[in-house]
């Protein structure tokens, strides 16, 4: 199971991200996290093309949104670390 991670400045790129990866996409959405600095991140989860795609289209939904950098990382096959992040990504604080 792959793991993926968008992040942007604010809650509403984000949930415009979350909103069109979900439409469009077979991820599941594992959370939504402020990681401080007005960063907020999503987590998914699916197998790797789905997630791939998933934060390819998240990304640019929140770029276009934000106006500002956006960020985004998958992992194929994720280390014990990373999978509990994808799972619970709260595990990161608020």
């Amino acid at each position: 199971m792959a793991a993926g991670f968008v992040e942007a400045e604010g809650f509403v790129p984000i949930f415009d991200a979350v909103d069109a990866m979900v439409k469009a996409t077979e991820v599941e959405v594992t959370g939504v996290v402020r990681l401080g600095g007005g960063i907020v991140a999503v987590a998914v989860r699916g197998d790797l093309a789905t997630v791939e795609e998933a934060v390819d289209l998240g990304e640019q939904v929140a770029a276009a949104k934000a106006g500002r950098s956006v960020r985004s990382i998958v992992f194929a096959s994720p280390c014990d670390a990373v999978s509990a992040l994808a799972v619970d990504p709260r595990l990161l604080g608020s």
